[in-house]
């Protein structure tokens, strides 16, 4: 099955100095699929608001950044826009380039660390995911993509947009091309991971024969961020955790991860100023900071459990070589 590619259609009078940044970043290797989302809006709202301006000026900048949604993405508008400013003034042209940090970034708040019970619940509700005709391989889909990022610590962009090709199970190694700050890696899986989503391989390429990406939506394209928060409450809510899913989300399963792995080699006794790094470059951060910051997350005790049984998630089926 083919998979939809997203076209991206400008209309103001920015139009044509957009589709340049899109493809001045693509030419450098960036994803231009992130900056043509963002510069898309940007495009519509100069449509809307300044649809006879073809200069970037500071009432532009400003507008935009507090024209979202009352004003809670400042700062993720402030950097798409001083990004365009910047390559405007670099190919020649006037442009206002806003300041950094000139709209400060919200504190981020802090990880949920799920206690046994509650992953062991959401799985559990994640198995039980209900069957949909129109989309006969979600309840399949539900409990692998998390299985793999809980026991990966992907980040749940990269988990959606695995792509078929990605997967060696004869390795038992996963490589991830759509990685923050453009770091591509590889990653080793644990055996049993890589025996469920073997399973779940043939299961999907039987109802999307040809497919691209590893976890297909029904018309092939990858899942979006909205599809994936949204499973990971239902599976949350079903599993009548007490935590409300508004206290976490499918990144949580990245720092849960990262914290039982820490907390896995303190019980060990393991010397974490030597192992961190190895952390580091298996979960793809920039930098060991990053890292280093969970251990202060650790608490007392975490309980290693097995959540990773894949016994009944999904039934034995020929694997096709």
């Amino acid at each position: 099955m083919k998979t939809k590619q997203k076209t991206f259609v400008f209309a103001s009078l920015f139009a044509d100095d957009i589709q340049g940044m899109v493809e001045y970043k693509a030419a450098l290797g960036h994803k231009c699929e992130s900056y043509a989302w963002a510069l898309q809006t940007f495009d519509r709202y100069c449509l809307s608001h300044h649809p006879d301006s073809g200069t970037l000026t500071q009432e532009i900048a400003f507008g935009f950044c507090q024209a979202g949604t009352d004003g809670k993405n400042c700062g993720y508008r402030a950097g798409t826009v001083r990004e365009f400013g910047r390559y405007l003034s670099a190919i020649g042209k006037e442009a206002y380039i806003l300041p950094m940090n000139f709209f400060p970034q919200k504190k981020a708040d802090l990880p949920y660390i799920m206690s046994d019970n509650e992953i062991r619940s959401f799985f559990g509700a994640a198995d039980r995911y209900p069957h949909a005709d129109n989309s006969p391989l979600l309840e399949y889909t539900v409990p692998v993509i998390f299985r793999l990022q809980f026991a990966t610590g992907m980040r749940p962009q990269e988990a959606r947009t695995l792509k078929r090709a990605d997967f060696n199970f004869s390795k038992n190694m996963i490589y991830i091309d759509e990685a923050k700050g453009h770091r591509d890696r590889r990653i080793l899986t644990l055996p049993n991971v890589m025996e469920l989503c073997r399973k779940y391989d043939a299961i999907a390429e039987s109802l999307h024969p040809g497919r691209t990406y590893f976890f297909p939506s029904p018309d092939g394209s990858p899942y979006t961020h909205g599809w994936m928060t949204e499973k990971f409450h239902k599976c949350w809510e079903n599993a009548g955790n007490n935590t409300s899913s508004k206290s976490c989300t499918p990144y949580d399963l990245r720092h849960n991860f990262a914290t039982r792995t820490l907390m896995r080699w303190v019980e060990e006794g393991k010397d974490l100023n030597a192992y961190a790094p190895y952390l580091s470059t298996y979960m793809g951060h920039v930098t060991f900071n990053s890292t280093f910051y969970y251990i202060h997350l650790l608490p007392e005790k975490l309980g290693i459990q097995k959540f990773m049984d894949i016994q009944g998630i999904i039934p034995e089926v020929p694997h096709e070589s």
